[in-house]
């Protein structure tokens, strides 16, 4: 990794004012009129470089959390172990954080006295681990230490809004040119201070299309375990945020490559090896679906997405309770594979219950023809344009119900 700083100007590199939202604009913008330094950082740096349209924009600063607020009245303050300053517009957040301080962990849990810049009242940072593990990080630095803490070098960049220069701490313009994905740091220590950073590698490298740099990618395979140690709330937002960035087969793919899906759904990848060609082709299908309302601008519920992924092992499930009505095989079946008591993700009671719906109506619909007043009923019931789309799905594996689909969607 290179050291040192890169300093692009504004004539030699592909991005432009134009390219960045209004929103981030206006903070960047002000952020700048009140003296402080404000610059475009993370992925959409990366992705503006690359051509690509980025998810959202994030800021970053030497202003205070509370130095923003000052700045911007639609702001709050956010998160323990990282302060964010959230900026507020209608439908829009850019989220906005101070350039964070390299420290290791002898000056763990350590209060750092921080001036504000505007003489207020600010609450002391701190810094802290336990075992290793960050639980708590609010120490400010410099541009270069905040870009030397983030997690990848494509991801340390920044645009400067005063000179539209693009800085570079890390290395990370020869590896997005490279084509490479590569951690700031030694990846096992960076893992382990956050394990969930191997799921951002896979997700990250299967949508940019790059390599993951063999050190790396070695630090995966071997420490695939440690994400026991990740909340499983954050667990399952990454497991979204793979679902709907538009590569979702082939991040599943290397995470199956990798060891890391095993880790995470151990009783469905387990099932899926003694599944036969039935549960492959269904999965990778509907991962493809995912893709596809990705490109075509659609979020399917998070319901329906592990309904789908889910749908083969569920089914299989399900016929497997003898004895057990269809209905209540069919729900419990749902119930068992969100809350599967080996996974590492922690999916909310509402998902599991729209999973419940979706598997009962499919049991609901082969029972009626589509054409009476029950099924009127049906139509109008919440969640039954997911059990439609479940259905279609379905559909593609069984000629039965491709006609049973045709008769509900008439």
């Amino acid at each position: 990794m290179e050291t040192g700083l890169r300093r692009v100007p504004a004539s030699e590199h592909p991005l432009d004012r134009g390219m960045i939202s209004i929103e981030a604009r206006k903070v960047l913008e002000r952020l700048h009129a009140a003296g402080y330094k404000a610059y475009l950082c993370g992925g959409g740096v990366r992705d503006l470089w690359l051509g690509k349209e980025p998810k959202d924009f994030d800021v970053a600063t030497d202003a205070r959390p509370e130095e923003v607020k000052h700045v911007f009245r639609n702001c709050r303050i956010i998160g323990r172990r990282f302060r964010l300053a959230h900026v507020i517009f209608r439908d829009v957040i850019i989220e906005t954080a101070t350039f964070r301080a390299l420290l290791d962990e002898s000056e763990e849990t350590e209060s750092v006295e921080v001036p504000s810049r505007r003489n207020r009242e600010i609450p002391d940072p701190t810094f802290a681990t336990r075992d290793g593990v960050i639980v708590r990080d609010n120490v400010y630095g410099t541009p270069e230490e905040d870009a030397r803490r983030r997690d990848f070098t494509v991801n340390g960049l920044f645009y400067d809004w005063a000179s539209g220069a693009v800085l570079d701490y890390v290395g990370g313009i020869a590896d997005l040119e490279a084509r490479v994905l590569r951690v700031i740091g030694d990846p096992a220590t960076r893992f382990h201070e956050d394990p969930v950073r191997m799921i951002r590698a896979v997700r990250i490298a299967s949508q940019l299309g790059f390599e993951i740099e063999p050190g790396a990618l070695q630090a995966i395979r071997d420490m695939g375990g440690e994400l026991a140690n990740a909340s499983p709330e954050r667990m399952h937002e990454e497991m979204l945020k793979i679902f709907n960035c538009g590569s979702a087969r082939a991040v599943w793919r290397l995470a199956m490559d990798t060891g890391l899906a095993q880790r995470v759904y151990p009783e469905f990848t387990g099932w899926l090896e003694g599944a036969g060609e039935h549960g492959a082709l269904w999965t990778e299908k509907a991962l493809a679906q995912f893709d596809v309302w990705k490109k075509n601008g659609l979020k399917a519920a998070p319901g329906l997405q592990y309904t789908l992924l889910f749908g083969a092992w569920m089914e299989a499930m399900a016929a497997a309770a003898k004895g057990t009505p269809a209905f209540v095989a069919a729900t419990e079946a749902a119930g068992a594979a969100l809350r599967g008591g080996g996974q590492l993700v922690k999916i909310p009671k509402f998902i599991q219950y729209d999973a419940e719906r979706i598997m009962g109506a499919q049991v609901q619909m082969a029972k009626s023809s589509g054409a009476s007043k029950y099924a009127e009923r049906m139509r109008k019931r919440a969640g039954f344009s997911d059990a439609l789309v479940y259905l279609k799905f379905a559909s593609g594996f069984d000629p039965k119900r491709k006609a049973l689909f045709e008769r509900w969607a008439r």
